[in-house]
Parts: C-alpha cells; structure tokens; sequence
C-alpha cells in the first residue's frame, strides 16, 4: 500500500468501524500508517513531541482502566485519525502499543487484571489480534530487538513494542506454542545454560548410501543404531549431571530407532536434573520416500515432541568437499543431491524462553526464503544442528557469518552445534598445525558456538557475545573455552569449566 492509498484509506475510516479491542485497533491504525513518516526524521521527531507523549498515556491509562477501547475513546480517535499529517494516528497507536505491554510475558509491566481476557487469548491462539476479526495476519509481543547498531530507529517496527506480522510474512510459517506442561518457565535475569553433545566421533558411526537417480547421484547419512545406542545412555547421564536446561545435538545423529531408544532411556535421567528440553539432533525420521532431514525437540519429562523441523534446503555435495572431508561418498560431474524430501515451513513456538525456531545446518545460510518473515515475528532463539567441518575461532566461516546475520536482524541468540566425525576425519589434531590441549584437540577448533547480543543497545559493529565450545568426546556435554577473544581459565579440583548460556527474550521499552 502506497502513501497516497494509506492516506486515503484512513480519510475514509468511519468511527463505527474502529474495533473495541485494543489489539485489532493496533492492527487496523498501524496499517494505515504509512511507511514513509518514519524513513526520516518525522516520526522521530514524533516521538520527542511532548503532545504526543501526553496523549499516549491518555490513551494507554483509559485502555488500561477499561480493558478496551471504550466508545468515547473510539469516538475521540475517530476524530483525530482524520487530521492528515499521521501525528495523531502515532500518538493513538503508542498509547495502544504501552497499553498492550501489560499481556506480554517479556515486558516488565506484565499482569494487568483489566487485560487478562487479552492474556488468556494469547495463550490460546498465540496472537494478541482477534483470530476471528477483521483483522488479518498477526500480532505479537516483542522478545527481541535487532542487534545492529542504530543511533536511532529506522524502519517502522522499530517504533513499536509489538510485532506486526503481515499475511505474506505468515506463509510457510507454522506459527504454535510449547505447552505450559512442557514449558519450563523460564524467568528473567538468569542465564540458562545450554549442553551441546557431539555424539558422533567418527565415520564409522554412519551409514552413508547413494544413488544414481534422475540423472544425478544422490546421498543418504544416517546414524549407526548398533553404534549408538549405548551412547544414548551416555549423554542422556552426561547431561543430566551437568547443569545443562536446554540439551542439543547435531545434524544426522537421529533415526527413528534411535528415536524409540531415547524415549525408552528418558527415565535414566537424575531426579534433580535441571534438563528441561533436548534437541535430539536430526536424520530420517517420517513417512515420506525419501524421508525428511528431521529434527526433533521432546520434553524431557514427558517425552513429548514439542517441535519438529525438517530441513528445507538440501545439501549439494561437491567432489573437492568430499575429498576434502574424506567422505566415503563419489559425485557424479563433481555433484551428488541430498535425498532427502525437503520441508516447506519453518516451525515457530510462542515458549517463556522467547519465539524459538530451528533451522538444519544448510537452512541458516540459505536464508532468502525465511529471515524476513523471521525478522517480522520477532524470533529470538535459533537452534542449529550442524554436520560440517569444525568451527573456527581465527575467522568466521559460512556458519557464525550466518549466525551473526541473525543477531544483528533478529536479536536473536543462535546455537550452532556440531559432531565430531568430519573433524576426526580432517585430522584437526595434527600436532604440526597448531598447539594441542590435553584433551589432543586443536586450541582452534569447536564443536559449539553460540552467539547472541552482547548488548540491548551496540556502540560497535561486530559487538558479539560469542561463546566457544569444546567437548572432549562424543557423549561429552561441550564447555566454554573462549568467551570472545579471552580464553577462560582453567577449572581448579572439582570444578567443571562453564557451559555456554543464552537469555531469555526481552521486550524493550
């Protein structure tokens, strides 16, 4: 919608028309607002205009003593959207904005009685808009913020503490909620440590097949159930004695025998284990032929599957990759295909920890089809299962690049997580490339890294907090070894180096 058709469109609102509910009223007046007062200095100034200030809170103290917008209020507003210029309209939508703080999770202002009703529908149909209104898309409480650095807001969500998600930023998202039962309820100001398992140590713990189909060789990874089932054991133990609340593993550590053997071994987990959730990485898990690259999220108290993703962006093999990480795997003309049936949604749930997602591996850099809508629901985790060679501290390869996207467009924290097997292969360890550490591993090579927003507010381009993480072995829970540049020092008798941490989301005011 352009300036002049928004204008015209808000001329033409009639007062019977302005919605009762303070959520589709945000709705209705954010989308007549045209974009173009905030790609310069008017909406800024807006903001500064001690008028409008005022008549926010005259707008977000009636909503809030009422619990809606009462008739009087809807005739008032009514009134001053006519007023051409969209100072008014502003002034409205921020008073609404404030007001709407009151039912959102992350905001400090949470639990207002008068808006409990509003509450309660978010919960239900995670949405604070009217699912059966006039209004379409969504609208969301902001966990996150965009990391970058800015001197001041520049684009129109910024002005908002609510997300405006369009219908076009709403296909192929399938948009849920983790279940209160399944929902550790997460609370601000703490860090909540995250256990990052490799699981595969070598090549022989996979069966690789391939194929030549429809004029191109295609590959299959999948874990070695007989190689691995003992191990799940292992790491089920490992991250229940550690301090791990969320578990993760990489990418093709999965399958559906695999699958049973975690649920069948979830009780071996102590009785006070902090372990909430666990990731169990991904592989063949589903119905489709060929299967998708599946990853799966459970509760581990329930077993429930909270979360499931399949990979939407299949791998391409090349012959000097193959070579290079000594894959036993040929190419045809120098490529071979993913066989995977690959998925067409991105799974997104509304949790206390904030809006979480997962994406596989080759997901997070092929990001064109899904960071702006990502970008527009506010997404504030991503969990990254990875098979990939080991991730670096002296530059950042495709992976913490794409990490590192995401924090600055997003807020979000990024957890990448990777296996052991292909750098066992590359012989990281050599002696003659780099200092070795007691463990035989390379002072430059991690199986985790997670990177998130070092400040609410960055001063400085590439301000990451990135923690880099090493385990000492396939069903080791990975610690923290480098926090940015300063390497942590080492754990004294009976103490165990840290494990790294993400934040809960935060709504900013």
């Amino acid at each position: 919608m352009n300036a002049h058709a928004s204008g015209d469109s808000a001329h033409a609102i009639s007062r019977p028309e302005l919605p009762d509910d303070p959520a589709d009223l945000f709705v209705v007046l954010y989308d007549l607002l045209p974009d173009e007062h905030f790609q310069g200095q008017e909406a800024i100034e807006w903001v500064h205009d001690p008028a409008v200030r005022v008549r926010a809170d005259q707008v977000c103290t009636s909503v809030l003593k009422a619990g809606r917008v009462t008739a009087e209020l809807a005739a008032e507003i009514a009134a001053e959207i006519q007023v051409p210029g969209g100072r008014a309209t502003f002034a409205v939508l921020t008073g609404l904005d404030w007001a709407l703080g009151s039912v959102n999770p992350f905001s400090p202002c949470y639990d207002e009685p008068t808006m409990a009703w509003l509450a309660r529908r978010y919960i239900q149909y995670n949405r604070l808009n009217n699912p059966r209104g006039a209004t379409a898309g969504l609208l969301l409480p902001r966990c996150t913020r965009p990391g970058k650095v800015l001197a001041e807001w520049t684009g129109k969500p910024d002005f908002f503490n609510v997300h405006r998600v369009t219908p076009d930023n709403c296909r192929r998202i399938r948009l849920g909620r983790i279940p209160d039962r399944n929902d550790p309820a997460f609370s601000g100001g703490k860090p909540i440590s995250v256990g990052a398992v490799p699981m595969l140590e070598k090549y022989t713990e996979l069966e690789f097949a391939q194929e030549k189909k429809n004029g191109a060789m295609r590959y299959r990874i999948t874990p070695s159930t007989a190689r691995l089932q003992d191990r799940v054991g292992q790491v089920i133990r490992n991250l229940g004695e550690s301090e791990a609340v969320i578990g993760v593993l990489p990418e093709s550590t999965l399958s559906e025998p695999l699958l049973e053997r975690w649920d069948d071994l979830r009780g071996e987990l102590p009785e006070d284990s902090a372990l909430q959730w666990i990731l169990l990485g991904t592989g063949p898990v589903g119905d489709s032929d060929p299967k998708p690259n599946r990853a799966v999220l459970v509760d581990c108290l329930t077993g429930r599957a909270v979360l499931q993703q399949d990979k939407m962006a299949g791998f391409t093999l090349t012959a000097d990759l193959a070579a290079q990480w000594r894959l036993p795997l040929t190419t045809h003309n120098g490529l071979a295909v993913e066989d995977i049936t690959r998925g067409l949604h991105v799974t997104v749930l509304e949790s206390s920890l904030g809006r979480i997602a997962v994406l596989i591996c080759e997901d997070i850099k092929q990001s064109v089809g899904w960071a702006a809508k990502l970008q527009a629901l506010g997404v504030s985790h991503i969990f990254v299962p990875l098979f990939a060679a080991p991730i670096t501290r002296e530059w950042a390869a495709w992976e913490r690049q794409a990490a590192q996207h995401c924090v600055e467009e997003f807020g979000a924290w990024v957890v990448l997580v990777n296996s052991l097997a292909i750098g066992a292969e590359m012989r990281t360890a050599a002696p003659d490339t780099d200092s070795e550490d007691d463990t035989g591993r390379m002072d430059n090579a991690f199986n985790c890294v997670v990177v998130g927003p070092r400040t609410r507010k960055p001063v400085k381009y590439g301000d990451y907090d990135t923690q880099f993480c090493r385990a000492d072995s396939a069903a080791g829970v990975s610690r923290v070894v480098f926090r940015n540049r300063t390497k942590l020092d080492a754990p004294g008798d009976g103490d165990r180096p840290t494990l790294p941490t993400v934040e809960r989301g935060w709504a900013s005011w």
